[in-house]
């Protein structure tokens, strides 16, 4: 029998858990990537001439009127609270966004049209709308500026979460769902790993591994509050952005979502039964950060907290380092 055919028997025979088994094999992990990668890149190779063009339409004063572009953006950061808001703000009556959480389209989907993009919205035509994609806030300057030209008056949405626990989120979600798929619990993962991946190029290079796209994402850099704000702030009025503490989700949900409610001006009368403000969404495994794992963080990060500190006073106060 042919060798494929025999592949195919077998996983049919085996069925799920063999092929479980196979997807913690590291063989079956690069070639995974390796297709994922050239499927992007040949798909990078095929838009963007066209988006190219079309982007320099736009730049040098051709309308976006024929589009329906979202009004509002959730531009980060990661691990802190999006998909909470995500699922909160898809409560409301007057709001549209898109089925897709995620749409990705102004650091991964770049390449693509912005009629590409525009599609998304097409469904919410006579609503407010809005998407939320964590990444945005560490994209390019050029990027952004790109988004201020096409959208003047977007409203943008970043929460901001202690950064020490937030990429310490991360990397517990990253390594958990590592240390099930190899049969291994979360303390048995190498601390080299962890350390790999605080000081990644890439997001999630390590191991050999390259997720693209995303050039320009690295996890300390998602952390970087003061150059994402000065780089978005450079460009967009401060008024156009609205900063949420993580800690206030927590502790005042609702004062938060009528704060953002306001923000992208609709209603704050709203019945509250419909709303799961109060869930805890994508929760990660509770491990504590350990104190090797902490000194090297705050070395990371402490400069930068401090510079918050002084901005923003006491919502900050409690991510002060102790030394």
């Amino acid at each position: 029998m042919h060798r494929f055919s025999m592949t195919i028997s077998r996983i049919k025979k085996a069925g799920k858990p063999w092929l479980l088994k196979q997807t913690r094999n590291p063989w079956f992990t690069t070639l995974k990537n390796g297709l994922t990668n050239g499927y992007y890149q040949t798909e990078k190779a095929i838009f963007s001439p066209y988006s190219n063009l079309e982007k320099q339409r736009y730049i040098h004063g051709s309308s976006v009127d024929s589009l329906l572009l979202p009004y509002f953006l959730g531009i980060g950061t990661p691990q802190s609270g999006t998909t909470w808001l995500y699922q909160n703000l898809r409560c409301h009556s007057e709001l549209f966004l898109p089925v897709q959480k995620e749409v990705s389209y102004f650091d991964k989907h770049f390449h693509r049209s912005l009629r590409y993009y525009s599609k998304y919205f097409t469904s919410g035509h006579t609503k407010v709308k809005g998407e939320i994609s964590p990444n945005y806030c560490i994209i390019p300057s050029e990027r952004i500026r790109f988004i201020r030209k096409i959208m003047p008056d977007v409203r943008l949405i970043l929460i901001m979460r202690n950064p020490i626990d937030r990429i310490w989120s991360n990397a517990r979600r990253m390594f958990s769902i590592i240390a099930s798929d190899e049969g291994k619990t979360l303390e048995e993962i190498d601390e080299s790993e962890f350390y790999a991946f605080f000081q990644a190029d890439y997001a999630y290079n390590w191991r050999g591994i390259k997720r693209t796209p995303g050039d320009f994402i690295n996890e300390s850099n998602r952390g970087n509050y003061p150059k994402i704000l000065d780089n978005w702030l450079k460009i967009f009025p401060r008024e156009q952005l609205c900063v949420v503490f993580f800690d206030d989700i927590a502790t005042s949900p609702k004062r938060v979502l009528n704060m953002i409610f306001r923000h992208i001006g609709v209603s704050t009368n709203v019945d509250w039964n419909f709303f799961p403000y109060k869930q805890t969404i994508n929760k990660n495994p509770e491990v504590d950060i350990p104190p090797k794992f902490r000194v090297y963080l705050e070395d990371m990060f402490c400069r930068d907290i401090e510079v918050l500190y002084e901005r923003f006073g006491s919502p900050v106060e409690k991510w002060r380092c102790s030394s």
